[in-house]
């Protein structure tokens, strides 16, 4: 990271000229520690161990030398020398400063050493690194008051040694006494060699070189160019925060007069309704499911009904029919406020119920969105879009696959232009809203919209694609050029039709190590178009290609912004993505480390503009309804703006086999809806009365959201079978009674304030990002060039 104001270029020139005068100075390492944050090693210290590893975001080292004799010196160039003790060469290095003091420690194998630092501890057991607390990454890699630099090192001379390149203003800091040593982490990560389609990766190779407590004369050390006088002052980027609030005093849970039934029910988000007595806001729609179908359905509210087939031992799918046991009721806009009392005609006897229709209204437009994933979906008929439209959800199919080809695009002509006819014929209806017209919510265009572009869209990759980890080097012009003339070109068609209100998501699905073989098959390079992760990066080599795609996007698309466009990005780990993102993503789906994160990302992206969901996955076939509706309400209390499940759209078994993903079920005649989507419908209504509120009372919406997370039940956690899995949320005890008894307090307290309908309650959707203002950040060359 070049000193702000500087820029890499700049850095070079005053190398070329300073160097000549400045004597290169030996100094001997004082203190190294290597460390993980592998699950089950972030308590370990390794201060003794006689070499240091590193090996991508898995395992780093702390090094640092005495820098009292250096105090008022300027610094001019710096190197760290390393001698490897495996057969894994460095490549691109990160040096970060750390802004806060740590103990190396004497411990070998993960020891978990009292009162010695680890990733986790800044003294193990005694004291947390600073900031939020989380780990060693809170005080470094530009957090904390901490700067970062990364380079190319030189290539192994014949004794095994590399010179890795150190930001000058890294190093000063050391002297200046605003940092405490250094982080040396690597940049390359996973590796992979290609012969033709032959493809071979090597995930987190060990790199390792020798530590102080090794041999002498293997013993890293630094070779530092000093002048004299004070070096600039650099300013450290503020870390991005939440400010500090104290939870809201909720609304009172109501007394409701007891209502006794012997028929037993339960609403979308499964729980039992108490004397079968149902509250709904105008414009939100109820259920109830009856143990029986009953005879008939008597109330002057709409009603339909649903069977429930199963599925191996389970329902959710559910089909329409004038007999089901599932009764949906959706209030309208003009229903009268008050009790609407019914009855039900079950063997042979009347039984009453009744909805009592609370005096307020739900927005037609969302503020908080709950986005269907999809994925390999070839049928994108309106009639899907539709069904999740209907049920305040938005649909986003992904119309591509690992190879990059697209299977719902305009068609591309000769001049590099796009013919729009069939495309706009197909997809239009959603973008101006014409298709929902007849639906609850009116005409209000689809929330989000996938673009077909992608790595591998309308470039043709392998053509341009000139290999290694690093995108600068990767790609001519001319790849980049075609890529933001047809970013350019959507942008451009969508300001002339005046499609406003979408959200339109350029998103990079694919990773490269999906062309590793699986179950002893070889890997095939072309069974893939991606070269980097770019779902969920792992890698610094991951983050910066996203940095690349994404600042070429806001290029192209800059001239329209009228348009709402977005550079959307998937990211389980961000706790390593630095500032690399920072002016280039706007729309972030984070997983469930959202809640282990929550002051980074949520101040990150609400300073920047951005729109925040959570991802994960759907609650599974016999599990409790409640989880989908309760992650909303969590998600919102945490101040993000939607969820994204990652996958929803049911497999074309899913009638006869059970299918643990599906909330959109494929039927003979068309989609099919769910339990499953009626409880994150139930979710998202709850949702827009969080919403409501906080505006209505004038409640700040964070202390809302500590109130709301507060409540017995709803700090979820995350579960996960492997290491990329979307996860799961799980919450505690008492979780489906703070659902039940959240949504009367609000609705109930609403009810008498009787606010006027308003269009939407807030808007969620991001700003866009302004290529301009997007920092610079340049790597350095190898030392010898230097």
């Amino acid at each position: 990271m070049p000193t702000p104001g500087i820029s890499g270029a700049s850095l070079l020139t005053l190398f070329a000229v300073t160097v000549l005068t400045a004597e290169p100075l030996r100094v001997e390492t004082s203190r190294d520690l290597w460390i993980s944050s592998y699950s089950s090693e972030q308590e370990g210290n390794n201060g003794g161990a006689p070499k240091l590893k590193l090996k991508g975001t898995q395992e780093c080292f702390l090094i640092d030398f005495d820098p009292a004799k250096f105090r008022g010196k300027r610094v001019v160039r710096a190197t760290l020398h390393l001698h490897l003790e495996s057969p894994y060469v460095l490549g691109r290095t990160t040096v970060s400063t750390v802004a806060q003091e740590w103990v190396e420690g004497k411990g070998t194998g993960y020891a978990k050493e009292p009162g010695a630092s680890s990733f986790r501890w800044a003294r193990n057991g005694e004291l947390a690194w600073g900031h939020d607390g989380r780990n060693i990454t809170a005080v470094s890699l530009g957090l904390g008051g901490s700067a970062w630099g990364f380079g190319d090192p030189t290539p192994p001379d014949a004794k095994g040694w590399q010179a890795i390149p150190i930001d000058p203003a890294v190093v000063q800091a050391r002297l200046d006494g605003r940092s405490f040593g250094f982080l040396v982490m690597d940049d390359v990560g996973s590796e992979y060699q290609r012969d033709g389609d032959q493809f071979t990766y090597r995930s987190f190779p060990n790199r390792f070189v020798a530590s102080r407590e090794g041999k002498k004369s293997t013993a890293p050390y630094f070779t530092l160019w000093l002048e004299d006088g004070p070096g600039p002052t650099v300013a450290f980027t503020p870390d991005p925060t939440l400010k500090p609030v104290k939870a809201a005093t909720l609304p009172p849970i109501p007394k409701l007069a007891d209502g006794p039934s012997a028929v037993k029910a339960t609403d979308a988000a499964g729980l039992p309704i108490p004397g079968l007595r149902l509250f709904a806001a105008k414009g939100e729609a109820v259920t109830m499911l009856l143990e029986r179908a009953p005879q008939t359905v008597q109330i002057d509210l709409p009603v339909r009904r649903y069977e429930l087939p199963k599925v191996g031992d389970h329902v959710d799918p559910l089909v329409i029919s004038p007999h089901g046991r599932l009764l949906e009721f959706q209030i309208p806009k003009d229903a009268k406020p008050g009790e609407h009392r019914g009855t039900l005609r079950l063997e042979g006897q009347d039984v009453p119920f009744s909805v009592t229709v609370w005096n307020f209204t739900l927005p037609d437009r969302l503020s908080f969105v709950a986005q269907m994933n999809g994925y390999g979906m070839n049928d994108t008929s309106r009639d899907w879009f539709r069904l999740a439209h209907e049920h305040r959800l938005t649909l986003n199919i992904l119309p591509y696959g690992w190879t990059g080809r697209v299977s719902a695009a305009p068609k591309p002509k000769a001049d590099g232009t796009f013919d729009w006819q069939a495309w706009d014929e197909r997809f239009g209806p959603l973008l101006d809203g014409s298709a929902f017209a007849d639906l609850p919510r009116g005409q209000v265009p689809t929330e989000a919209f996938y673009l077909p572009l992608n790595e591998n869209w309308p470039m043709n990759h392998e053509q341009h694609f000139k290999g290694g980890y690093w995108i600068e080097q990767a790609y001519a012009a001319d790849y980049w050029q075609e890529f933001r003339s047809a970013a350019g070109g959507f942008a451009r068609h969508f300001a002339e039709k005046r499609w406003h209100e979408t959200t339109f998501e350029f998103y990079l699905n694919n990773k490269v190590y999906f062309k590793n073989g699986k179950n002893g098959k070889p890997g095939s390079w072309n069974v893939c178009s991606a070269p980097w992760i770019f779902d969920e990066p792992q890698h610094t080599q991951d983050f910066w290609a996203l940095r690349r795609f994404g600042a070429e996007f806001w290029k192209a698309v800059a001239p329209y912004p009228e348009v709402r466009t977005a550079f959307r990005l998937d990211v389980s780990r961000p706790e390593w993505q630095r500032d690399l993102l920072d002016g280039v993503s706007n729309v972030d789906v984070v997983s469930g480390t959202l809640r282990d994160y929550p002051r980074r990302v949520l101040g990150r992206n609400r300073r920047d503009g951005k729109l925040t969901y959570m991802y994960g996955s759907v609650s599974k076939l016999g599990q409790p309804l409640i989880i989908n509706a309760a992650w909303c309400a969590e998600t919102w209390a945490l101040g993000a703006d939607g969820v994204v499940p990652w996958q929803t759209i049911g497999k074309k078994d899913a009638l006869t086999k059970a299918d643990d993903l599906a909330v959109f079920y494929p039927g003979p005649d068309g989609p099919l809806p769910s339990l499953r989507m009626k409880a994150f419908r139930a979710g998202q209504q709850l949702a827009e009365y969080l919403a409501l509120y906080a505006a209505t009372s004038g409640e700040d919406r964070d202390a809302v959201g500590a109130a709301v997370l507060d409540l017995p039940g709803l700090r979820a956690g995350t579960v996960k079978t492997y290491a990329d899995d979307a996860g799961s949320s799980t919450f505690g005890d008492g979780a489906a009674r703070s659902v039940a008894e959240l949504r009367l307090r609000l609705g109930t307290w609403l009810d008498t304030q009787a606010p006027a309908p308003r269009a939407r309650t807030h808007d969620p959707r991001p700003r866009a990002q302004d290529p301009g203002l997007i920092r610079p950040i340049t790597a350095l060359p190898p030392p010898a060039s230097l």
